[in-house]
């Protein structure tokens, strides 16, 4: 295994209390915010699939850390420096923020996983990476009561 070379980790203007500390292999990275203790990414590329996925967190809800948006980014570009071929995005969700918008959304049968996937955070950041579509792998629950829900956004 390669080491990997350090990425300039500069956070965005503006922002406060960022500082990451980087331990990274060349098919995964973890990176945690010195300066706030809930606010990090673990961060992996299934190198068999080209499948990227990813968890991020920034608690408490404050305004201050490193934004979500800058450590997915981070991470992107820590596997991109490896030459590896991201082919999708992986979507797992069993809590949090991704989760509650697809229940708040699918409730009543509004609006399919689908559908409601592609109106969360995590479809954002797919969008600015060019993985538009999704397609829905699994899910437990029921609409508006989903305990799971796992996709993949593709190009």
């Amino acid at each position: 295994m390669s080491k990997p070379t350090q990425l300039p980790l500069l956070p965005p203007a503006g922002v406060t209390n960022c500082e990451l500390d980087v331990r990274a292999a060349t098919s995964s990275a973890f990176l945690q915010n010195k300066k706030k203790v809930g606010n990090l990414i673990q961060a992996r590329i299934n190198t068999a699939t080209g499948v990227f996925g990813y968890y991020v967190q920034n608690v408490p809800k404050d305004g201050t850390g490193c934004p979500g948006r800058w450590l997915v980014r981070s991470a992107w570009e820590h596997f991109c420096q490896f030459g590896r071929s991201i082919v999708a995005i992986r979507g797992e969700w069993i809590a949090g923020d991704n989760l509650d918008v697809v229940n708040r959304l699918t409730h009543g049968n509004q609006r399919t996983i689908e559908e409601a996937a592609l109106q969360t955070w995590s479809a954002e950041r797919a969008r600015e990476f060019g993985f538009p579509r999704v397609t829905l792998l699994d899910s437990a629950g029921v609409p508006g009561r989903y305990q799971s829900v796992d996709v993949l956004f593709l190009p």
